[in-house]
């Protein structure tokens, strides 16, 4: 025991650093039982480990004897570092995520064209008023927008978007201020509150369906914990959306053999993935009808090892995107064979395609940007 408590000492020291070195990292999937509450233990999979370039990986765990395999898993803390912390804090986190009530804590802000400048706060029981007191236009297209952990309504993928949206295009634009929920300096309590965000927005889905909107109409962003959110939200509306754009899905705690409980590309008519971060804060898989892998999808020039940094970015280029428009990427086999060389045809990164009736890709596709703003440069 004295052993183990001794090389957990040290590899909380190196945790940081060890990560860089992809042929140290080997990886482990956590899963969820929404119905356990959190009091059953972990499934036999959560012990076991698949190699990194397999495709099916999601949490970077540091090499551990079995024994502290068995007990201890690595997560990310406030500023994005992995840490190796208890198994018991991920149920735990299942625990105190069953008593979060999503209707009463969650909030929205609402924007459109001519007021954009000043949204609208309102809380779930407020949706039913949006075209009666808020101005919501049935007749416009309208975009959810959700934000990940740590996250609120001030987040770059709330206001800055937005307001990017609107500047472009005359329509109706939803933000679901979580905060809440998501923030909590502890990961896996944020992450299990997910399903409950996203069954909630699939609610207020359904009200705009009421309100005479068609899903072609509908469509939602979502940056990290907030991809899988609009994820939920697709698979539980009364008719499936138009699209999902998914920023950098979060990995830790998600399972790419479990589609139904993350962002999967069948949660609406077309589902778009930037990836930026994969194989650490966010999922490398691809998991949507067109995968965007910028610069291969996991390090990003200018962010060094920095991976919040890398995770931040989806949002950075897909907002660039809306001005920039036609900034094409190179179509791929797949995923494993990521570089400048592709050469299978091209499509445009991001921009406002997910709402058109036409010109959506499919496949795996590459690009390059720069390491600084303008970050899509042609």
């Amino acid at each position: 025991m004295v052993r183990n408590a001794v090389l957990i000492c040290i590899l909380l020291r190196i945790a940081n650093f060890v990560i860089a070195d992809e042929t140290r990292i080997t990886f482990v999937e956590d899963d969820e039982d929404e119905a356990s509450n959190g009091t059953q233990p972990l499934d036999q999979d959560d012990m076991e480990y698949e190699q990194d370039n397999e495709g099916d990986t999601l949490i970077p765990q540091l090499r551990m004897s079995h024994e502290l395999q068995e007990n201890y898993i690595t997560l990310p803390d406030k500023d994005g570092d992995f840490q190796i912390v208890p198994r018991f804090s991920v149920r735990e986190g299942r625990r105190n995520s069953s008593h979060f009530d999503a209707a009463k804590y969650v909030r929205f802000r609402f924007y459109t064209s001519s007021s954009r400048n000043q949204s609208a706060e309102l809380g779930f029981d407020q949706i039913h008023t949006l075209p009666y007191d808020y101005g919501f236009n049935v007749l416009l297209p309208t975009m959810v927008l959700i934000h990940g952990w740590l996250g609120s309504s001030e987040s770059e993928v709330i206001e800055p978007l937005a307001q990017e949206l609107l500047e472009h295009t005359n329509m109706n634009v939803l933000a679901v201020d979580w905060e809440k929920g998501a923030s909590t300096l502890l990961y896996p309590v944020a992450r299990y509150r997910v399903p409950k965000v996203g069954k909630l927005v699939a609610a207020v889905i359904d009200r705009f369906l009421d309100f005479g909107q068609t899903p072609e109409q509908i469509g939602i962003i979502g940056h990290s914990l907030g991809a899988h959110i609009a994820g939920i939200a697709g698979k539980n509306t009364r008719r499936k959306i138009a699209c999902i754009v998914g920023l950098d899905p979060a990995s830790p705690l998600f399972r790419l053999k479990k589609p139904s409980k993350r962002l999967s590309d069948t949660d609406a008519q077309y589902v778009e993935v930037i990836h930026t971060n994969g194989k650490a804060l966010g999922i490398f898989a691809r998991i949507g009808v067109t995968d965007f892998y910028p610069n291969g999808g996991a390090k990003q020039p200018g962010c060094g090892w920095n991976i919040s940094c890398s995770h931040q970015r989806a949002v950075d280029y897909f907002k660039e995107s809306l001005k920039t428009r036609n900034y094409f990427a190179n179509r791929c086999n797949d995923e494993k064979g990521l570089d400048s060389n592709c050469s299978l045809g091209v499509a445009s990164l991001g921009g406002f395609r997910a709402l058109g009736s036409r010109g959506k890709p499919r496949g795996v596709y590459y690009a390059q940007t720069a390491k600084s703003k303008p970050f899509l440069r042609s």
